[in-house]
Order: C-alpha cells, then sequence, then structure tokens
C-alpha cells in the first residue's frame, strides 16, 4: 500500500513510523515520475509489513520538498526513525531501488 503524504500528516506517517520509509518526492506533469510510481506500486507489494511507501506531490507541497532540498524529480528519500538515510534523485529502475531497500532493511533490522 501507498499512502499519499501531505504537510499535516508528514510527521506521523514518515517521521513516526516505525517502519523505514520509502518517499517518493514527484510532480503530476513529470513523465519521469510517472514512470516511478509505476514500479513503486511493484515494490510497495513486495515489501509489504516491511517498508511503508509514501508519495508526496511537490505541487502541493512545496514546503516538503524545500525542507529536504529536493531539486531533481523525482527524488526518493528513506527514512528511519524522522532521519533520512538515502536520497535517489531522478529515476531508478527497479534493481536499483530493490538493492537500496534490501541495505534499508538490513540497516535498519535489529542486531540478534
Amino acid at each position: 500500500m501507498i499512502v499519499e503524504i501531505n504537510g499535516d500528516d508528514f510527521e506521523e506517517e514518515v517521521l513516526k513510523s516505525d517502519l523505514p520509509v520509502f518517499t517518493c518526492f514527484r510532480a503530476s506533469r513529470c513523465g519521469a515520475c510517472f514512470a516511478l510510481c509505476i514500479v513503486v506500486e511493484d515494490l510497495a507489494e513486495d515489501y509489504d509489513g516491511r517498508i511503508k511507501f509514501a508519495m508526496i506531490d511537490v505541487e502541493n507541497e512545496p514546503q516538503l520538498a524545500e525542507m529536504y532540498h529536493i531539486i531533481p524529480l523525482p527524488a526518493v528519500l528513506l527514512f528511519h526513525h524522522g532521519e533520512p538515510l538515502k536520497e535517489l534523485g531522478g529515476f531508478h529502475d527497479k534493481s536499483h531501488l530493490r538493492n537500496a531497500l534490501n541495505a534499508l532493511i538490513a540497516e535498519t533490522q535489529p542486531s540478534s
């Protein structure tokens, strides 16, 4: 499942999430953003319960993009415990994103 985030629920949905969060900053008239959204839909199903997926429309929420210095669109920020851990600017294919998500899971899992 992918949640659409706005400024009012960003803190609750992203910063306070117990799960790592894949946050995609996009714009409606951006072709690469549209292509990334298709990839993200597949990834959200594959990582359900392990990573939360969120979309932010920078046209409606410019203050969030500005806060995190989002310049190229689309842009992905990977969060854990309220901290941005990694930024990926521009379009990335599914295998590249999968590698980043697997690394995020490995990095954020408690050690046994």
